[in-house]
């Protein structure tokens, strides 16, 4: 499993690039920097939750495309990335990114705290990627997310672990299988290996 480190100099050009004025959840700078930091294998993470090319995917939280561009890669030109945020600055450097990549299979949404919005409800997967902890409202927008899903359609949730160091503002599982019982879910998935990071994958109830 592939590693990155987090340097010194990777702290030391993220003051610089502060102090300089760069902000905003949608700046390239500061997203090329970021990653890093996540320390996220993303190739063994869509491994995990099945996606595949052909699929048709929706991203929630997907900001300026950390895992949006590598998963837009996977589907391919057969599937789609219907790529969520609430912020439209975000959506924006990202929608600029995959034209800079000439990836043309990222369709972008602007959505509500409590409601995504996609335009489609035959969704095979949602995901959503070092976000679920700051969603204000994260059982109704469960609630809501299940009129988007096809019959059988699962729902993605990756983010740090506090369990294995993560700052104590992230979720523990506990947390995220609770709000996803409370809106109508349950687990059919939970990983803890790669990258220190929590995957729980769950499902609607019947």
């Amino acid at each position: 499993m592939r590693r990155v480190r987090r340097t010194g100099l990777v702290a030391i050009a993220c003051v610089a690039l502060l102090a300089a004025g760069a902000s905003g959840y949608g700046d390239r700078a500061l997203s090329a920097l970021r990653a890093p930091a996540w320390d996220l294998d993303i190739g063994l993470a869509m491994d995990v939750i099945g996606v595949a090319p052909g699929m048709v995917v929706g991203e929630a939280g997907a900001g300026d495309g950390y895992f949006t561009l590598p998963m837009a890669r996977r589907v391919g030109a057969a599937g789609a990335v219907y790529a969520n945020d609430i912020s439209r600055r975000a959506l924006d450097q990202l929608a600029s990114s995959a034209r800079r990549e000439r990836i043309e299979n990222i369709h972008i949404v602007e959505g509500d705290v409590a409601d995504p919005r996609f335009p489609r409800r035959d969704l095979e997967l949602v995901v959503i990627v070092h976000a679920f902890h700051d969603f204000s409202q994260p059982v109704e927008w469960l609630r809501n997310v299940k009129q988007y899903l096809r019959p059988g359609a699962t729902v993605a949730i990756i983010d740090r672990d506090p369990g294995q160091g993560a700052e104590a503002h992230f979720w523990p599982r506990e947390r995220i299988v609770r709000y996803a019982g409370e809106a109508g879910f349950e687990p059919t998935t939970i990983v803890d290996s790669i990258s220190r990071h929590l995957i729980i994958v769950i499902t609607p109830r019947p």
